[in-house]
């Protein structure tokens, strides 16, 4: 199946992973956002599950109609640190079996805010005998996504190299046409125009080692309003400013060409430096219901619109080819025969490429029901539905075509499902839950997501402390480039913990 994968990315792409964005991996990175990530700390101690839970700010992106359980104002804050490891292995994808070459662990903690913001509440007082009971406005800042990510891998490859893939996508194109990696290799000598298409100067197979490097965060800035009608029906409606900034750098290098039983002497190295940054802003909507027919049962249903993102990119490539000193290569031009010393020839470095263009992330819809035991807790659940194949990029600097074919081929929709649990003693609070995200790409064999949580919280009529930890594991899988046969291959066990406290104030 994932065979299946590489070739449809091959056939539809034709280029290097390095060398160009791919804007299909912006399409899901973006699109996919998390709001149990900019929960409070008692929300992220129940897995999330909090479409049919009100009294809390989360309720401001989860399912706004959970404002008008509020009966005062708060103000809450939670501070939160995520320690994230990533196991990557490196292997060759061949048709007939994978072979492994190890593994290497790398670690990153980062410190961050899940959300920040207040409550206010208009209310007409517990005694009211109106059936509309008031309502509350919330304000606040919340994460939907963290992209803080190292992740190494290093092992021999006997079969290909980054300048093989640089030979299939240059094939006869011009000089003058060929794409900035291409173009970079020809500058250092890699490649050289022949009769066919392009010959190459490499004749023997490398060690290949990368360093990526994620930073960046996704933040929402939440207008919402809930309101409260006789205590059976609640309802309530938001809007989300789309905040967000990525980086991705990536150090490439193939060195010790001796695999495949060829030896390039003059040849020592070749390191590729890609790196790229993406700053975006944009908008979305949300809505909800929640009905409590019976004092211990609660329904919630929300709807979160596609979210209008205008993002602007800068990207850059430098390669080097690291020859001994006095390798040389001559050349007929316009008749004269040219000498050039490759031990002396500069780095090449592309110019700072910026490019503007726009994503429509999918909507959601979440449906959830919690069934409370008296005054001493309540069980809650959550499935959240999402078609990642609905997203769509345009630009004006450039053609989104293939990438949206590309999006609309190899990802599908998914039923997140959330479920947790409190127990109240006293005005002490415990909390358990777990989350499951299955992986949206057709027919992969990556682990699914999932979530473990728990969390203790204390609570008084002025203020209130919760803490919680989430642990999490999934894969992901990177590839240096893109080959028809015994493709390169990195796949990482990702493994993280956060931790995070709320302080609330009642006012």
């Amino acid at each position: 199946m994932r065979n299946k994968l590489f070739i449809l990315l091959f056939s539809l792409l034709g280029y290097s992973v390095i060398s160009d964005a791919q804007y299909y991996e912006d399409a899901f990175r973006f699109s996919n956002t998390n709001y149990g990530l900019g929960s409070t700390a008692r929300m992220q101690g129940i897995g999330g599950a909090q479409v049919a839970l009100g009294g809390d700010i989360s309720s401001a992106v989860s399912n706004p109609a959970g404002l008008g359980f509020f009966n005062k104002s708060v103000f809450v804050f939670t501070p939160s640190i995520d320690f994230r490891n990533a196991n990557t292995n490196f292997s060759i994808f061949r048709s007939d079996g994978i072979e492994s070459y190890g593994s290497e662990e790398t670690f990153k903690n980062n410190f961050n805010f899940a959300n920040i913001g207040t409550v206010v509440n208009f209310g007409k007082g517990r005694f009211t005998e109106d059936r509309f009971k008031g309502g509350s406005l919330a304000i606040s800042i919340s994460r939907n996504s963290t992209y803080h990510l190292n992740r190494n891998y290093e092992g021999p490859n006997g079969y290909n190299s980054i300048v093989d893939n640089i030979l299939q996508e240059a094939g006869t194109t011009p000089v003058d046409n060929l794409s900035e990696l291409g173009y970079a290799a020809y500058d250092q000598f890699l490649i050289t125009p022949v009769t066919d298409g392009y010959g190459a100067f490499v004749g023997g197979y490398p060690i290949q080692r990368e360093r990526i490097k994620e930073r960046g965060s996704h933040y929402q800035l939440n207008i919402a309003y809930g309101g409260n009608y006789d205590d059976i029906f609640y309802f309530g409606g938001g809007m989300g400013v789309q905040i967000l900034n990525y980086r991705q750098e990536r150090y490439y290098q193939e060195f010790d060409f001796l695999q495949g039983g060829s030896d390039l002497d003059s040849l020592n190295a070749i390191y590729v430096d890609n790196e790229f940054s993406v700053r975006g802003s944009g908008i979305n909507f949300n809505v909800g219901a929640i009905l409590r027919p019976v004092p211990f049962l609660s329904i919630g249903a929300s709807y979160t619109s596609p979210s209008f993102i205008s993002l602007d990119e800068e990207s850059f490539l430098d390669m080097e080819a690291d020859w001994d000193a006095g390798t040389s290569y001559t050349e007929e031009v316009d008749g004269d025969q040219v000498t050039y010393d490759l031990g002396n020839i500069d780095p090449y470095q592309s110019d700072l490429f910026v490019n503007q263009y726009r994503l429509r992330t999918p909507s959601k819809i979440g449906l959830g029901a919690a069934l409370f035991v008296g005054k001493s807790g309540f069980l809650s659940g959550d499935i959240e539905m999402v078609d990642y194949g609905r997203a769509n990029l345009n630009s004006d600097d450039f053609s989104t075509s293939d990438d949206n074919d590309i999006i609309n081929e190899i990802y599908e929709p998914v039923i997140n499902i959330r479920v947790g649990g409190e127990y109240r003693f006293d005005k002490l609070r415990l909390r358990a839950g777990y989350a499951f995200f299955p992986d949206p790409i057709k027919n992969s064999s990556l682990l699914d997501r999932e979530n473990i949580t728990a969390g203790f919280g204390y609570r008084t009529l002025d203020y209130f402390i919760d803490f919680a930890v989430v642990t999490s594991k999934y894969q992901i899988e990177a590839v240096p480039y893109f080959i028809s046969e015994n493709q390169p291959l990195a796949t990482s066990d990702i493994n993280n913990t956060t931790v995070s406290v709320s302080f609330g104030f009642n006012f």
